[in-house]
């Protein structure tokens, strides 16, 4: 214990107080990998049970590093993630609501985005993961992706739907066709446009970069050629009169 040499290892692994002990803990795996962010909790859980019956069972432990960080960075996102979505598809509705006067038809369209946006997301992971052999998409990628492609495609589905309520005094079917045939280039050419500006970061070499572009063009080309022409006539049709409820004419 007098060796200087041991104390020169107690120096490194301890503090001066000798209260405080640091445990280098290296894993086999990538430390940026998802699968071995998910060993941390593995790692808290063999540290509490190293404690117990030790003697040091008060003692308090935390876990650093780099993949430490990381996985504290995604545990933080998902929660943020899950608030922000609750909050903007409810903030979408009442503004939809109020616009068209209308409980149906904020229905359909929000339904439409969420489906857009979650094969948008499997289309990306299926591109990087099983394509490319990536470990995962990025923990950022879920968040940013839905904030972007949300606000992008409801952005097109009011530009469609407020020339649908227009044609009010023409049948469902009739107004729906009629607003397609003036809308459907508008929509179409914006989507190209804010298209090629996200494609613009691809280049840039960064994962997360990479990821969110790749999300968010899937999610445009899918809205604007087969959600927006497709499906949401097919619901307009579907519904007749009644995708205006409650607020109908006698």
């Amino acid at each position: 214990m007098s060796n200087p040499d041991f104390q020169t290892v107690l120096d490194t692994y301890m503090s001066a107080d000798r209260k405080t002990v640091k445990l280098d803990v290296v894993f086999a795996g990538n430390p940026y990998e998802t699968d071995t962010m998910d060993r941390v909790d593995d790692l808290k859980a063999a540290v509490a049970r190293g404690l117990a019956n030790s003697g040091f069972e008060q003692a308090e432990f935390a876990i650093g590093g780099v993949t430490s960080s990381n996985a504290d960075l995604r545990a933080i996102s998902n929660e943020d993630y899950s608030r922000t979505v609750v909050f903007m598809l409810i903030g979408l509705f009442i503004v939809l609501m109020l616009l068209f006067r209308s409980i149906v038809m904020p229905v359909y369209l929000i339904v439409s985005l969420l489906v857009t946006y979650y094969t948008s997301l499997a289309v990306t992971e299926a591109i990087f993961v099983k394509l490319l052999g990536y470990a995962g998409v990025s923990w950022a990628v879920p968040f940013f992706g839905f904030v972007m492609l949300v606000a992008l495609g409801i952005d097109y589905s009011i530009f469609l739907m407020e020339r649908f309520k227009e044609y009010k005094h023409l049948s469902p079917q009739e107004a729906i066709l009629s607003a397609m045939k003036n809308m459907g280039t508008v929509i179409v050419s914006a989507a190209v446009i804010l298209g090629g500006t996200f494609a613009a970061m691809l280049p840039s070499g960064v994962m997360s970069l990479l990821q969110i572009a790749t999300l968010v063009l899937c999610g445009l080309l899918l809205y604007a050629l087969v959600m927006l022409p497709l499906f949401v006539p097919v619901m307009v049709r579907l519904f007749g009169p009644a995708n205006w409820w409650p607020f109908m004419k006698r």
